[in-house]
């Protein structure tokens, strides 16, 4: 007789969920995102397109650490009105949703984000405004909010300004460029006569802290030379402290010479009315120091004055600023490539945020896979259910689950695969029948978001009503003729268990392989000589008999119907024979995680898709969503524009282009029946993190 036999099954687990799980710290770098939208006007009823590209903050190339992201259309009053989770491959993702044609006109604000990201700071989600038209839905009887711009943007190499007694601290900072522009002479002014001992200046990038002295001033005032060279960022947060430590004073320094990034415009291009294209990208063209770009296109009619964040604006100056700065953003574009510096109000995100941060039970990218997470508690003392093994069954042909030990607040955390559809799941507590336990899965998405400036009619100038006008009638023509201009796809499949967590199965019987018999209960006593069946008080309880050790087990084996982990054998034993298409065992002892199992039953319906009138107690099924919706731009519409007139406005959304050495792109379109400058854009990101941004005007005439 052999030996008991026990086999041991090892998890597989995820960097980030390993970490939870042995309580060791692991530092990564926080990521950033930058949202390439085809355009920044819309129509209520139209797609919304968008390229989304995952920036690591510190070395500022493409994010290798998130999987997934999450995008949301956030409306004035806060609350999202779209959501979608997009997976990220070599830190890009592309997808879009179609505006409800209920939404009121205003301005709206993608926020877009990883789950790394939102909990490391809120800082980092990106914020894009846009603006929504919809003729059924005005709501303008809100009096306009307006926000005061306290900002005052200064020359940075010659900054003389008259501080103000509302300034905290009463202290003014001043700034020169000196010596042939190799140095920059930082003066700070106290305008009282109240000496308070030692004061701290601070110097910060995203580096971190670059340069902190401790001073004293002399006759009000301190000055303290930086040689410009070593200044290697673009934006710098100037921080002055007093002597508890409390910031009194701070100011931006922005150096445009450290502008990151390749800016490319192209002749204008002169068309006729539905003529073919095509304009080709070659690296050679774009850069000179890289083998591979990475690429999103659009071709749209030309909008007036949208302020537009594109990535190189982005990674020079919003990166480093996050949402705070966008009412500031035209202010700071009219400098063009001057340097300046701002009191305030405006702060980098680098002056109260890292950019690395430890993993823990809260903070955790999803770096391999969509991260389930949730707690369990008792239903009515809400006491955490802690230290307790719970399962996460995925429902199908396979006997495919996951284990894991709840912590202190009773949490637990799971992974799903990176597949798109509905994934059949089921979140189980078993053996504890004796007690009534609540289970909620956490929503991965924010509850509310970062909201635009409100809306009034009154904002708009005469070009840019004319321009809404016109893109409605547009809009409108081609919805009477049923001209198609994207196509929303909802994948629906049913995503269920793949592979049984113990292998393949040797002891097995496939029922359509016997004769007919009147219940399923006789097919284990007839063929299945490794399950016995007893009965207490009238109710039926399945073992298993290990052919190993020579006697059945004690204890009640994990039974197992469609994937669904049961406690009731009654629930096997009862279903009709005639639907089901085999049964497995596996008659030892596994430890699966931390749980001990006394061998396995599962029983596969032909159907597989686990039909019972009720669940087991303390048992939630879930068919959760996972990357179920997206929107294509249909970019070839010939046949739909035969006998018709062509009212497109949105000529090409290309978002995945890919160049190398030996591969070139051909961005191919045609003219419409709309006459009018129209656009090209072309955003994205070298393999060495240098952004590039492609410019050139089509006049369709």
């Amino acid at each position: 007789m052999k030996n008991k036999i026990f086999k041991y099954i090892s998890l597989i687990l995820v960097v980030s969920l390993s970490s939870i799980l042995n309580g060791f710290s692991q530092e990564l770098p926080t990521e950033q995102i930058h949202v390439h939208l085809q355009k920044k006007i819309f129509i209520a009823g139209e797609a919304v397109h968008f390229k989304l590209y995952c920036i690591n903050a510190k070395s500022q190339k493409l994010s290798k650490t998130s999987k997934v992201a999450y995008v949301e259309l956030i409306g004035e009053n806060g609350f999202p009105v779209e959501q979608t989770d997009i997976i990220l491959e070599h830190g890009m993702g592309e997808g879009g949703f179609v505006i409800s044609s209920q939404l009121p006109t205003g301005n709206y604000a993608i926020n877009a984000y990883t789950h790394w990201m939102k909990t490391n700071s809120l800082d980092f989600i990106n914020v894009s405004p846009l603006f929504i038209f919809n003729n059924q839905n005005i709501d303008d009887s809100q009096s306009p909010i307006s926000k005061k711009l306290n900002i005052s943007f200064k020359n940075l190499k010659n900054n003389k300004q008259t501080p103000s007694e509302s300034e905290q601290g009463n202290i003014s900072i001043h700034t020169k460029i000196e010596d042939l522009n190799r140095i920059l002479r930082v003066s700070i002014t106290k305008n009282d006569s109240v000496i308070d001992g030692s004061h701290r200046f601070q110097l910060l990038s995203r580096e971190g802290i670059v340069l902190d002295k401790e001073f004293q001033f002399s006759q009000k005032k301190w000055e303290h030379l930086i040689r410009i060279k070593d200044l290697k960022s673009t934006n710098y947060n100037i921080c002055v402290k007093n002597k508890d430590g409390k910031i009194i004073k701070t100011a931006v320094i922005h150096f445009s010479k450290s502008h990151r990034g390749r800016f490319i415009e192209k002749p204008r291009i002169t068309t006729k009315q539905r003529q073919k294209i095509k304009i080709n990208l070659h690296l050679e063209e774009l850069s000179h120091q890289d083998d591979s770009l990475f690429l999103s296109a659009s071709i749209k009619l030309k909008e007036p004055n949208t302020s537009s964040v594109n990535i190189i604006d982005y990674m020079n100056l919003y990166s480093d600023f996050g949402a705070n700065m966008l009412p500031y953003f035209k202010q700071i574009k009219k400098f063009g490539k001057q340097s300046w510096i701002a009191e305030k109000g405006l702060e980098t995100v680098w002056l109260k945020n890292s950019n690395t941060y430890s993993v823990n039970a809260y903070r955790y990218p999803e770096d391999e896979s969509y991260v389930i997470e949730g707690t369990v508690k008792m239903r009515k003392t809400k006491q955490a259910f802690s230290n307790e093994n719970i399962f996460l069954s995925k429902i199908g042909g396979y006997a495919d689950i996951s284990t894991f030990c709840t912590n202190d607040q009773g949490k637990f955390y799971f992974n799903l695969p990176l597949k798109k559809g509905l994934h059949d799941i089921s979140i189980q507590v078993r053996d504890k029948n004796e007690l009534d336990l609540a289970i909620k899965l956490k929503d991965k998405f924010n509850s509310e978001g970062f909201a635009p400036m409100p809306w009034s009619n009154q904002e708009f100038k005469v070009e840019q009503l004319d321009f809404i006008k016109d893109q409605f009638e547009n809009f409108r023509i081609r919805n009477i003729y049923k001209q198609e201009t994207f196509r929303e796809t909802k994948d629906t499949c049913i995503y269920r268990g793949q592979a049984n967590f113990y292998g393949k199965a040797k002891h097995f019987i496939k029922i359509d392989d016997y004769i007919q018999l009147d219940s399923l209960e006789e097919y284990f006593h007839e063929f299945i000589s490794t399950v016995k069946i007893k009965y207490k008080k009238k109710k039926p309880h399945m073992y298993v008999f290990s052919p190993d050790i020579v006697r059945v087990f004690k204890r009640d084996p994990l039974l197992m119907f469609d994937g669904l982990i049961l406690s009731d054998a009654s629930k096997i034993l009862n279903i009709n024979s005639k639907e089901i298409d085999k049964i497995e065992v596996v008659p030892c002892e596994y430890y699966y995680g931390s749980s001990h199992l006394y061998g396995i039953i599962n029983v596969i319906s032909k159907k597989q898709d686990c039909q019972l009138s009720e669940l087991p107690k303390n048992t939630e099924r879930y068919y959760l969503p996972l990357f179920t919706h997206g929107v294509e731009h249909i970019n070839s519409i010939e046949h739909q524009y035969k006998n018709h007139a062509d009212y497109r406005t949105d000529l090409l959304w290309e978002p995945n282009i890919l160049i190398t050495q030996d591969k070139d792109f051909d961005l191919e379109f045609t003219s419409s029946d709309v006459k009018g400058e129209y656009e090209l854009t072309v955003e994205g990101i070298s393999e060495n993190g240098e952004p590039i941004v492609i410019k050139q005007s089509i006049l369709v005439e």
